[in-house]
């Protein structure tokens, strides 16, 4: 029997095979993307001579057009028109501001920036019949939308912006 088992060995080589182990793979690691890059510091406020976009010197020509730019406020330093432009003006806040400066809270958010009321070289530059065609009739292209309000409603929230708010 031993013969057996010597033919047997030699039939399949004589040695006893080892399970061949596969190669050793490397752990791969994640590659972690870069840091995303540091927004730009917020543009400093105008100045210098005041050049209207594209869409401010559209709706200038348009006012210009509809004769609106030589019409004078109405209602510049009434007291009362004054404070019924403070109450209309709530509504231009979210976007322009308490103040004026162009920085509500939706303002922020706008890829055009709201006009600055306090940017005095761009206010004295827009005649105030401009400035009351562009409330009523808006901008296009921006989000600045006709408010709705009334003739006088507009010329009372420019004699709340000429009259109190641009001299805090």
């Amino acid at each position: 029997m031993s013969f057996l088992f010597i033919a047997t060995l030699a039939a399949c080589g004589g040695e006893e095979t080892k399970p061949v182990e596969p190669p050793k793979v490397e752990e791969v690691k994640p590659v972690e993307p870069p840091p995303a890059p540091t927004p730009p510091p917020s543009a400093p406020a105008p100045t210098g001579p005041y050049t209207p976009d594209e869409f401010a010197a559209k709706a200038i020509e348009a006012a210009k057009a509809a004769g609106a730019d030589t019409k004078p406020n109405p209602k510049a330093g009434d007291a009362a028109a004054i404070a019924a432009g403070k109450a209309q003006y709530e509504k231009c806040t979210t976007c322009h501001g308490a103040s004026g400066a162009g920085d509500g809270i939706a303002g922020a958010a706008l890829p055009q920036k709201p006009a600055q009321f306090t940017w005095n070289e761009r206010w004295d530059a827009t005649s105030v019949g401009t400035k009351q065609w562009i409330i009523m009739n808006g901008v296009s292209g921006t989000s600045m939308a006709p408010l709705g309000l009334s003739e006088d409603q507009a010329w009372e929230v420019l004699a709340y912006i000429d009259g109190e708010l641009r001299k805090k």
